[in-house]
């Protein structure tokens, strides 16, 4: 009995502390956190089948005075209830059609910071990626926000979730990064000179 009572606290302690890590991340400004959230792992289980991807790819937008394409920005007709709770609340968005996308909230409430995941690797639950998005994949790679959110069954009712102890858990990744690639995200103009669309090498 006593034994059982322990590996139950050890494992809130170490539940307690990935926590920890994770709101750390998020808690840094957005360019930050897009490169430490490359190779980390969003999961979701939903009706049992459970989905878990490796990050690959990264889009960071910073505050609506030091970043043009800020999403308070490109939202500023209406801002999304969900955008100013920061870190460790996420942000799904309606874009196109079906199609959604997640965003990690960072730094801090109110900045309206965040990070666009763009692509992943699914580690597994590939059977149910292809059911959710309906086709057969060729390799385990995702790219675009759309399909990740298809694939991880994600849609707008988790919008402003918390990541702490939602339908959606992200963790710290397992080997660390060696290299990434930073470019101009996408759609971006050419007097836009921010590096801040990162690519996991892999």
């Amino acid at each position: 009995q006593n034994s059982k009572s322990l590996s139950t606290v050890v494992i809130m302690i170490d539940n307690l502390g990935l926590n920890n890590r994770v709101f750390q991340i998020l808690s840094q400004n957005s360019q930050k956190a897009a490169v430490d959230i490359l190779g980390m792992r969003i999961s979701t289980k939903y009706k049992n089948k459970f989905t878990e991807i490796m990050i690959t790819e990264t889009e960071a937008f910073g505050t609506a005075n030091g970043d043009e394409m800020s999403l308070a920005n490109q939202l500023n007709r209406k801002i999304p209830v969900s955008l100013p709770l920061g870190p460790p609340h996420i942000m799904v968005l309606k874009t196109y059609g079906s199609n959604n996308s997640l965003y990690f909230l960072t730094s801090k409430p109110g900045s309206c910071q965040g990070v666009l995941i763009r692509s992943a690797k699914i580690i597994l639950g590939k059977n149910y990626a292809e059911t959710r998005r309906k086709q057969k994949m060729k390799n385990d790679n995702l790219y675009g926000p759309g399909n990740i959110t298809k694939a991880l069954g994600i849609d707008v009712k988790q919008d402003g979730e918390n990541l702490l102890d939602g339908t959606i858990s992200l963790s710290p990744r397992i080997h660390p990064v060696e290299r990434a690639i930073a470019k101009q995200r996408k759609n971006s103009k050419p007097r836009d000179k921010h590096l801040w669309r990162f690519t996991l090498v892999i």
